[in-house]
């Protein structure tokens, strides 16, 4: 199997998943690929020793395959605006999950059938909620396979933006790693003023990431028990420091 069939598995499941849905994703889906043996993945054991090595996951693991689903722009412009989060943003973030599970599992199923050894990881809800720490962090597996650079809301900035929700495959399938970025996608990393993530955070969280991801934590379970009934399921998000701002739904100038 080549990377190229991968993708197209990809493609073609989220164009299903869409139609089905009603969703008006902003395909195609952004895919990269990092080697198992690429020494970043040791940096951020350090930084993070949470954080598994894919080889804690997959013994014979070769490469890690990441994916970003761009969430529609009705859902990115609907939650641009107020406090609360819309509607249509947690019943996107709560069906986006599901399909992040099954994308997961159908890549790992297509690699098996043809005799290599894959896992599809959870989209989400895998986290210590009292430390919240995870034994896996899909958004610096898509750092390391060049997906994009993170922003100081510590969302991954892709090619089609911060509004995307990510999932990974790890397979002993060896695939050509892809670079990453020479430069920083984020305005002010690069130099420059914006920070409207910040000012958009509606509980101030990340002016002080530390104590603030727990501000965050509280926020979203509220938002969970506040909507879960009309969403009809999980929808313990929030979105605003990725609604609205410079790095939504592209790469800034």
């Amino acid at each position: 199997m080549h990377i190229e069939d991968i993708k197209s598995l990809v493609n073609n499941e989220v164009e299903v998943f869409s139609s089905k849905f009603g969703i008006k994703y902003r395909l195609p889906p952004v895919l990269g690929v990092a080697s198992a043996n690429d020494p970043l993945w040791f940096r951020i054991r350090g930084i993070h020793p949470w954080i598994h090595h894919p080889r804690e996951l997959l013994k014979d693991v070769e490469s890690i395959i990441v994916f970003a689903v761009p969430l529609s722009l009705e859902a990115v412009e609907s939650n641009s605006k107020g406090m609360e989060p819309s509607i249509q943003w947690l019943k996107e973030y709560f069906l986006t999950n599901k399909l992040i599970n099954h994308l997961s599992q159908a890549v790992a199923d297509a690699l098996g059938r043809v005799g290599f050894n894959s896992i599809g990881l959870k989209a989400t809800h895998d986290y210590d909620r009292e430390t919240l720490t995870s034994h896996w962090s899909h958004r610096h597996a898509g750092y390391v396979a060049g997906l994009g650079t993170f922003g100081i809301n510590n969302l991954l900035i892709t090619p089609k933006g911060a509004a995307v929700r990510l999932g990974t495959v790890l397979t002993s399938l060896r695939l050509n790693p892809d670079a990453r970025p020479e430069v920083e996608y984020c305005t002010v990393k690069r130099g420059g003023r914006c920070g409207e993530c910040v000012l958009k955070c509606p509980v101030n969280a990340l002016k002080n990431w530390s104590t603030g991801k727990f501000k965050c934590r509280d926020w979203i379970e509220v938002n969970d028990g506040k909507y879960r009934d009309a969403v009809g399921g999980v929808c313990d998000a929030c979105g605003k420091c990725s609604c609205g701002v410079p790095c939504s739904i592209k790469i800034p100038e």
